[in-house]
């Protein structure tokens, strides 16, 4: 079980690194060269240096990432690396209509466990996501009341990671037995909140040059 969660985590660390070096690129680079620069990144990251892989040493800086920031990373590098949108599966994933309620979604929940987990204040909110602890039902609840809202206002790519998320807790996917390293980490509420104040900034830029 252990080497399945090293793969994973080394697999998600791997997927930071080549999502990087395509967004870094993407605006230069064609799609069939963004493919090559995947298959240059992937094979750089499995290449042993002093007895690991190098993909192993990027897993030593981020840790194993939610599942949310694994399945935006997959997403981006297929959105960036690919063509024509002739389903318009892109259009809707770019729609601000999705990724707003989205990012919020991360800061909020971000604001909620990292300080005061982090020692501001007496309480721990970390302890919620522990099967079986006090008050333990506070997060799925949480989940749930945002999978609702998700469901009435049609924002299905935050409902989709909300749930992949939840069975991916069911089934373990991940060494930690706590259900708010599934939904979140440090990097997707950082990106979260960059992505979240310029699409605010964008609407509130369009609605004064409207009026």
């Amino acid at each position: 079980m252990m080497l399945m969660w090293t793969d994973i985590g080394i697999f998600s660390a791997t997927l930071l690194w080549i999502a990087l070096c395509v967004k870094l690129t993407r605006r230069w680079l064609p799609p069939k060269a963004l493919w090559g620069l995947v298959v240059v990144a992937l094979g750089l990251s499995v290449l042993p240096f002093n007895g690991l892989l190098i993909g192993s040493y990027i897993f030593s800086l981020t840790s194993w990432l939610s599942i949310p920031t694994v399945l935006l990373l997959l997403a981006m590098l297929v959105f960036s690396c690919s063509g024509a949108d002739s389903l318009g599966v892109r259009k809707y994933w770019e729609s601000s209509s999705q990724w707003l309620p989205l990012s919020l979604f991360f800061v909020i929940g971000g604001a909620l466990l990292y300080p005061m987990a982090g020692g501001l204040g007496m309480f721990d909110p970390y302890r919620l996501g522990y099967a079986g602890a006090p008050f333990s039902w506070f997060l799925p609840f949480y989940l749930l009341a945002w999978s609702v809202v998700c469901i009435m206002r049609r924002w299905f790519l935050l409902l989709l990671l909300i749930l992949a998320a939840v069975l991916a807790y069911y089934f373990k996917l991940l060494p930690s037995h706590n259900l708010w390293d599934y939904v979140i980490d440090p990097l997707l509420v950082i990106y979260s909140l960059v992505v979240s104040v310029k699409l605010i900034a964008c609407k509130v830029f369009k609605l004064r040059l409207s009026n």
